[in-house]
């Protein structure tokens, strides 16, 4: 039985609420045509913004239904009957036979509720962008989620249950605009088979290994026999996944940045030079990097000063730009960057002091803020972060590496930090690096003594012991390490 629906401005205030994007799932309805793909591409570009007028946005609180009408209207779809209440989706479905509770197709809207039926009625609508090729997972941009155009990455939507909106109970498929096919993306591989991929400089070459979910190492190899040499020598390193991937980013010691991808295979491309595709840059001498759905963010320390670039899905570079100075003209000596959410958090060392800022999913750049406000500790030497859903996870060192912190920026804003030292102590590190495998922090150092030292926060707050890694067939001096995540 459907319920009785309430007054369609009553109704419309809950229907349309806040929410942190949904799930779902039920019976079968006729297929409608739809250019999903545009309807798709109109949401992602509006991904960051706040309830704008051109949406409608009768109900300033609750504006998650008008951003769906208004991205289906501007891909030329029929949304007559459509208003700013999220079972107006369902009524809409209803009247033209889209609605369905399974086969989720890019550019449909999900109905999310908290009473685990379809019956009229919805606490939040959202629009999928992404549908895997085995129709279970999907990704959504959905209005006034978090106050904002939010996009959600890949879940289940059948099992997951959405914070103040419920699980996903229906999807409709908009009608009016000519067909065309839906790509086929394929999602991340379950969490529990993701691995760290970890590169340790040494000697001025460049090796790479495993760590394997069972807590085994893979043997490391050394990428100049895969990738070929980088001129001069590798200084430093940053690593980020991207589904299966592993993308790797170096800096010479002559101050040039190169970039290669290791392939689920475990073959490698060979080195290529990023400022022949992103422009000049002299005196590189610190590069990080963050992956955000199949786009990677790389950010790298040149004279002194922040810039930043973006490898595209279809291996273009955007052109290397300023980031701004974050300590007015005292250089940045260290940056670490990593996602959150639809965000990527970008840190950097100046003077001993972390500032940090972020760049919005619509490409915004905050401000620059002074984290020492925050309770960060003084004489910062490196830093490394790792991004846990919504919260930025930080390791520190400071006193030229003798101590040794963790710290968290969560999503409401607030920054806590802790001594390492119950985890690592009697150690100096000259390196760090930290990165989000199967929901877990992973931390790598260099000691002076040339270990290379790894421990994992888990899921509870609990650090593992601090153990070796061994690094059987490296040569040379372990002067840096980085670690990042991928499925393969």
């Amino acid at each position: 039985m459907f319920k009785a629906k309430q007054s369609a401005r009553s109704r419309s205030l809950l229907l349309a609420a806040v929410v942190l994007a949904p799930m779902l799932g039920m019976a079968s309805a006729q297929s409608a045509a739809a250019n999903a793909p545009t309807v798709a591409d109109i949401a992602r570009n509006q991904v960051g913004n706040n309830c704008t007028p051109y949406y409608g946005c009768v109900y300033p609180s609750a504006w998650c239904a008008e951003f769906s009408r208004w991205v289906w209207k501007q891909a030329g779809a029929n949304t007559s009957g459509l208003n700013a209440a999220a079972a107006s989706f369902h009524s809409y479905g209803q009247k033209n036979g889209t609605l369905h509770t399974s086969g989720p197709r890019i550019g449909d809207a999900v109905l999310w509720d908290d009473d685990g039926s379809v019956s009229g009625e919805a606490n939040h609508v959202s629009l999928v962008v992404g549908v895997s090729s085995d129709g279970s997972q999907i990704q959504t941009v959905g209005g006034n989620e978090s106050g904002k155009v939010s996009y959600k990455n890949w879940f289940n939507w059948r099992t997951y249950n959405n914070p103040g909106a419920g699980k996903a109970l229906a999807f409709v498929s908009p009608v009016g605009v000519p067909g065309t096919p839906p790509p086929v993306v394929t999602p991340p591989a379950p969490s529990g088979q993701w691995r760290a991929q970890v590169a340790v400089e040494s000697g001025g070459s460049l090796y790479h290994g495993l760590r394997n979910p069972n807590g085994t190492w893979s043997n490391f190899g050394n990428v100049d026999n895969e990738a070929g040499e980088i001129p001069s020598g590798v200084r430093t390193t940053a690593e980020a996944g991207i589904n299966g991937d592993t993308h790797v980013l170096a800096v010479s010691n002559e101050g040039k940045l190169y970039h290669t991808v290791r392939f689920p295979n475990g073959q490698w491309a060979g080195f290529g030079d990023v400022h022949a595709v992103a422009g000049q840059l002299a005196n590189v001498t610190q590069v990080a990097a963050a992956s955000v759905g199949a786009e990677l963010q790389v950010a790298v320390v040149a004279d002194g000063k922040v810039y930043h670039t973006v490898r595209r899905s279809d291996g273009n570079w955007t052109p290397l730009a300023p980031v701004g100075n974050p300590a007015g003209d005292k250089p940045v000596t260290k940056v670490a960057m990593a996602r959150t959410g639809s965000d990527v958090q970008l840190v950097a060392v100046a003077d001993g002091v972390l500032h940090h800022t972020a760049r919005l999913a619509n490409g915004e750049w905050l401000g620059w803020g002074d984290v020492s406000a925050q309770g960060a500790p003084a004489g910062i030497a490196d830093v490394a972060i790792a991004g846990t859903g919504n919260d930025l996870q930080i390791v520190l060192t400071a006193e030229n590496g003798a101590k040794q912190y963790h710290g968290a920026r969560f999503f409401s804003g607030e920054w806590v930090f802790n001594s390492l030292s119950p985890v690592v102590s009697g150690v100096t590190v000259t390196d760090v690096s930290a990165a989000a495998v199967n929901d877990e922090l992973q931390v790598a150092f260099v000691a002076t003594d040339g270990r290379v030292l790894h421990t994992v926060r888990q899921v509870s707050g609990n650090w593992t012991a601090v153990g070796s890694v061994d690094l059987t067939g490296v040569t040379g001096t372990r002067t840096g390490v980085s670690i990042t995540g991928t499925y393969n």
